[in-house]
């Protein structure tokens, strides 16, 4: 039973999170798209980067996640690839974990495949 009282709360959490989120904290600065593009991309990607946190933090602390990062690691100043095979939503998360560890949240870009394009909303 507390597994699955947890996963609700993880679930609320990220729901309300992300509405209210949007709202108030990208709200405000939506008339700067007009205004500066430049500006407007530069403030809503570290919006965006500390609102993954949370993700993040519930993983953590909701959770217990703990992520071990092996491998190579990222070169400061140099562009990476991180190419992923994933199933689930989760594995998001998981890789926001490990951009967090190394300040690179805000600087994430993704690609996905072009016929997602054609998906309502998102493409």
């Amino acid at each position: 039973m507390a597994v699955s009282v947890r996963g609700l709360y993880f679930i609320i959490t990220l729901f309300l999170g992300s509405f209210f989120g949007s709202i108030v904290m990208l709200g405000p600065v939506l008339p700067l798209m007009l205004l500066s593009p430049a500006w407007y991309r530069w403030i809503t990607d570290r919006i965006v980067a500390t609102w993954l946190t949370l993700p993040v933090s519930l993983l953590e602390l909701v959770f217990g996640v703990k992520v071990v990062i092996t491998g190579d690691g990222f070169i400061p100043g140099e562009r990476s690839v991180i190419i992923m095979n994933h199933r689930t939503r989760l594995d998001w998360m998981f890789l926001w974990c490990c951009l967090l560890r190394y300040s690179y949240l805000r600087l994430e870009k993704i690609c996905l495949k072009a016929a997602l394009k054609a998906v309502p909303g998102f493409g």
